[in-house]
């Protein structure tokens, strides 16, 4: 059921609003704002690999573009790294993969951000009001940096936006059923014991509730964001799991989030 009450648009997870493989309430409540996540079906989406590209997932992010209405040489990609670099991009940037970055943020219509995840959580934040958004790449590294915050502080100084008018969206990535880690990694995030359960003596991690703390730690308001209830792992049928793959090199899914260039957002 949604925030309404309403059923339509739920999928077999009871989640809201589904477009473009992403399910959202307050997205699907702001139509200028475009978000698509592409599947397992679509094929791998990562293209570098170190120093190694990889042509045949060029191939695969034209074609899936192509699908979702999102002109290729105006997406914005990243080399993910792990870390906490957020980069402002305009349409000069378009077409370009973004050396160390993990984020994007742009204030411009069509001009599309995009980043691969296979676990890890894409992280959207954006405001309605004013024409912003930005897309994260979250795995755990990236969250015990802060990257969501250094997020929220960007977009509050560069576009004049307070945190309390800002909406996110979390996941798909891997839920706290699979996410097993160990006490050096519960270590790391001591100021969120309840992201953490334990069963049969092993250690079990909820990285969306951290991301969601950090949110609101970063001002957004527990109302204004979404977290999807998908976990990667349990659906690898449809979304790469790369701790269910365990493939080498690691394939992945893009996420791509952008303002419609005939918004009036």
């Amino acid at each position: 059921m949604d925030k309404n009450g309403d059923t339509d648009g739920m999928n077999e997870s009871g989640s809201n609003q589904v477009k473009n493989n992403f399910c959202f309430f307050w997205l699907s409540k702001s139509p200028g704002f475009f978000l698509a996540l592409s599947l397992r079906k679509n094929g791998n989406m990562k293209v570098f690999y170190g120093s190694k590209k990889d042509e045949k997932a060029l191939i695969n992010r034209e074609k899936f573009f192509k699908e979702i209405g999102a002109p290729g040489e105006k997406v914005v990609s990243v080399k993910s790294v792990h870390g906490d670099n957020i980069v402002i991009v305009t349409e000069k940037d378009c077409g370009k993969f973004i050396d160390g970055a993990d984020g994007l943020i742009t204030g411009c219509r069509d001009v599309y951000l995009s980043i691969t995840i296979a676990d890890c959580l894409p992280v959207i934040i954006f405001s309605i009001e004013k024409p912003a958004i930005s897309l994260l790449h979250c795995g755990w590294k990236c969250l015990e940096k802060g990257i969501i915050g250094k997020s929220v502080l960007r977009i509050k100084h560069s576009f004049n936006i307070d945190p309390d008018n800002l909406y996110a969206g979390i996941g798909p990535g891997i839920g706290k059923c699979h996410y097993e880690v160990g006490v050096d990694f519960q270590e790391k995030f001591m100021a969120y014991p309840d992201a953490f359960l334990q069963r049969r003596g092993r250690i079990f991690a909820d990285i969306k509730s951290i991301a969601q703390k950090q949110l609101e730690d970063a001002g957004v308001k527990l109302e204004n964001i979404d977290t999807s209830p998908v976990c990667t792992y349990c659906e690898a049928d449809r979304y790469f799991s790369h701790r269910k793959d365990k493939s080498e090199p690691v394939k992945a899914m893009i996420a791509v989030a952008g303002i419609r260039c005939d918004s009036t957002c």
